[in-house]
């Protein structure tokens, strides 16, 4: 007698355990339960890194000002906490390629400082300087790799809507820093002592760069050119992730505080970020993609640009006015292109110039120059401006360009998996991240600015997280394509 067959799974319940099956990985359901409780732990601990990178230049400036040399540090106990839950949890990717190197690199750190201190000797401010350079060079590099592990699709959207809805609250504090004189509270911070007060760059008189909940304008550009990338790349995906109440309110949020940010910095980066977009048409195989990655990205650059004089007249004539005497400064409208462009040649001028093991971790940067910290009589805070200047100064002409060559390796390899990805699935997110993700590794101050340091390696996971799952996604049977979940998970329900 033939047995009674199976019940047949109903098709909206394809469990994640099948789905990873599919395209051979290790999925969500396989986990052990402590492990899975593990992973969102660590989720939600990420989340919060991420959310005190943004609030801590305000928490300085508005609650506790005095307290700000301390407040600067506060998202290190908990990127500690993340990196023992992994290690506890087996949440780690598996030691090797770039995630080995830098697991290297965090160690060679502290025996380059040792060496620093062997030729120079220790005191205080070597010390300091030392933690904070450390801190700013390897600290966060493991995060990146631990992020692009353990990030699902739902995870991803969650920090893409949680991005977009706090540029509502942010716009609506930059249009009062824009209204305000320089020296309102809004913009300096409610500290009495002029020391403990942040004052932004000026562009005329009456207006400054507009810093948002950041300290200085650097944390500001990160935060829109990063909200820029994910709301063209919420806009592209192939299914509805949210309404047109929340797409228009929160574009309405980002465009006010890049159209009032005053940097020009932020328009160049969001600028790539729009040209990555229109890329997707010639990355993805997707008809349907390729159309809205033509008309999408372009329409709404139209509309801002026609708007933003109408809307924002002052903002307009602001950045006009600083665009005209950036470029009577440095030579035309090309200057800012040619400024770049210096920046990623002036380290080998250094090559000859500074001590075989370099001044010493953290000696090139801002807490240089405010310590006056001195070595040899030199002030080595003085001699730089980039990045990878700074690279030289503090690591010496060896190991300096070593950082230099695992940075610009690493962005190619991260260009390459993105665009992989995203022409394998049709999935606009992996290449939208990388637009924000690889200018900023390449050409940002990662070693000497702590906002953008974080910005680069959180969105370095994320993007390899989503270059991770999209290309899964590519991977399943068709019929797991259709039946699968829907993804995410409205947001109520993650948040409960």
């Amino acid at each position: 007698m033939l047995a009674a067959p199976l019940p047949r799974r109903a098709p909206r319940e394809l469990s994640e355990a099948a789905r990873a099956s599919a395209v051979g990985r290790p999925s969500v359901g396989a986990l052990s339960p402590a492990r899975e409780r593990a992973r969102k732990r660590l989720v939600w601990t990420v989340l919060l890194i991420y959310l005190l990178a943004i609030f801590e230049g305000a928490i300085r400036k508005y609650i506790a000002p005095q307290l700000g040399q301390y407040i600067f540090f506060v998202r290190d106990p908990f990127l500690l906490y993340a990196y023992i839950l992994a290690t506890r949890f087996a949440l780690w990717p598996p030691n090797r390629g770039f995630f080995a190197l830098s697991l290297f690199m965090c160690v060679f750190g502290v025996l380059l400082f040792f060496m620093q201190t062997g030729v120079f000797g220790v005191d205080n401010i070597r010390l300091l300087l030392g933690v904070y350079g450390w801190r700013a060079y390897f600290f966060y590099l493991p995060l990146a790799f631990l992020i692009g592990a353990q990030f699902r699709r739902a995870d991803l959207l969650l920090f893409a809507r949680i991005t977009l809805l706090l540029a509502i609250p942010i716009g609506a504090l930059v249009l009062a820093q824009f209204a305000s004189p320089p020296n309102a509270p809004i913009n300096v911070g409610v500290a009495e002592e002029q020391a403990l007060q942040f004052k932004s760059v000026g562009i005329t008189l009456d207006r400054i760069r507009t810093t948002g909940t950041f300290t200085a304008p650097a944390g500001q550009q990160q935060f829109i050119a990063s909200a820029f990338a994910l709301l063209l790349a919420m806009l592209l995906l192939p299914r509805k992730q949210s309404g047109l109440v929340f797409f228009a309110v929160t574009a309405c949020g980002v465009l006010t505080c890049l159209a009032l940010s005053g940097s020009r910095g932020a328009m160049l980066h969001c600028a790539i970020v729009g040209l990555a977009a229109i890329s997707v048409a010639l990355v993805s195989k997707n008809a349907a993609l390729k159309a809205k990655a033509v008309f999408l990205p372009a329409a709404l650059v139209v509309a801002a640009a026609i708007l933003y004089p109408i809307v924002f007249p002052e903002g307009f004539a602001t950045f006009m006015s600083r665009w005209n005497a950036a470029a009577d400064s440095e030579g035309g409208d090309a200057g800012i292109l040619f400024r770049s462009a210096l920046g990623m040649v002036d380290f080998v001028r250094f090559i000859g110039d500074v001590p075989l093991l370099g001044y010493g971790i953290g000696y090139g940067g801002n807490a240089s120059i405010i310590l006056n910290a001195e070595v040899d009589g030199i002030k080595p805070g003085w001699l730089v401006e980039a990045d990878l200047s700074r690279q030289m100064v503090d690591l010496g002409p060896i190991f300096g360009l070593g950082y230099i060559a695992f940075r610009m390796a690493f962005v190619v390899w991260l260009g390459f998996a993105a665009m992989r990805a995203t022409r394998r699935s049709a999935d606009p997110l992996p290449v939208m991240l990388y637009a924000f993700a690889g200018v900023t590794i390449f050409a940002g101050q990662i070693t000497g600015n702590g906002s953008i340091n974080a910005y680069a390696w959180l969105f370095a996971g994320l993007c390899i997280a989503a270059s991770r799952e999209a290309h899964a996604s590519s991977r399943l049977p068709r019929t797991a394509i259709r039946h699968a979940p829907r993804f995410p998970i409205p947001l109520r329900k993650r948040l409960q």
